[in-house]
């Protein structure tokens, strides 16, 4: 890690026409190691995001904005205890999640993810959940690079779990 300023990001919700952008994203070989492990077409991508984009379900969805206004990733945050499965199997009582990738390759390396991340805690998740004092986030144990993101941004590793065959490492974030 080095001393640099961390770049500049910003934030906007998905909308529905960013589908495409989410699609091609999800199909890059980075993302598909860690978070989309199955090919998913447009069609599945629509019904997935869908729900979330037009408030149907818990979910608040996304994209992150380098300097310029470009997207360049895609984060999502919920409370735990409105997917009571998740909360069971991270075995917690409350707190919110976030699940977050960069779509963009060229943006890989940086400090983007750190900056994203650090940003999109404090003032999006955070902010759109203000009874929620802890915020987790889960990577494979083989994911060290965001396993690094993550702790550098002051998130700390507190349990493992197994989340469909694949070796987890939870991690929290207290607010303030």
């Amino acid at each position: 890690m080095t001393d640099r300023p961390l770049p500049a990001v910003g934030f906007r919700p998905v909308a529905e026409t960013d589908f495409p952008l989410m699609n091609a994203w999800l199909a890059q070989p980075h993302v598909r190691t860690f978070f989309q492990k199955d090919p998913i077409t447009l069609a599945e991508v629509a019904a997935k995001y869908g729900p979330r984009v037009r408030g149907e379900a818990p979910t608040r969805c996304h994209l992150a904005l380098d300097g310029a206004g470009r997207s360049f990733g895609y984060l999502q945050c919920y409370r735990n205890l409105d997917w009571p499965d998740w909360a069971a199997e991270i075995d917690v009582d409350g707190g919110l999640s976030i699940d977050l990738y960069i779509g963009e390759t060229s943006r890989i390396g940086g400090g983007y993810g750190r900056a994203m991340l650090g940003a999109y805690v404090h003032d999006v998740a955070f902010p759109l959940h203000p009874d929620e004092s802890r915020c987790y986030i889960a990577h494979a144990h083989d994911n060290a690079a965001a396993l690094a993101c993550s702790r550098a941004v002051g998130f700390r590793d507190i349990a493992d779990f197994v989340e469909d065959g694949v070796d987890m490492r939870l991690l929290v974030l207290e607010r303030g």
